[in-house]
């Protein structure tokens, strides 16, 4: 069975995110972290190659809603580790997901 790649080599892909509730907390209204609602990792699997990504969803005041979207345009087939960083309810989170690049 082949796996279908939810983004293409050398493409802009605009990805959309949504943030939902983890934990006690229940808070999922992102806050402004270094100028931006998130700062993206992402590192491709195999090798070193790696790309720091931003949110195209400008800042506007002290809370973002749950809803960004990505411009990612990666080099290279294969799948890649993001990790996400956000922050809200005043706390810094880490959240990882893989993306299959074709």
């Amino acid at each position: 069975m082949r796996r279908r790649a939810l983004a293409r080599v050398g493409t802009a892909t605009a990805l959309a995110l949504t943030l939902t509730a983890c934990g006690s907390s229940g808070d999922t209204d992102l806050q402004p972290y270094l100028n931006t609602y998130t700062h993206l990792t992402a590192f491709h699997e195999g090798d070193t190659a790696f790309a720091h990504l931003h949110p195209t969803t400008k800042v506007n005041g002290d809370q973002g809603g749950q809803d960004l979207s990505v411009h990612a345009e990666l080099p290279a087939a294969g799948n890649w580790r993001l990790f996400l960083q956000f922050q809200t309810g005043g706390k810094l989170h880490t959240a990882a997901l893989t993306l299959n690049v074709g």
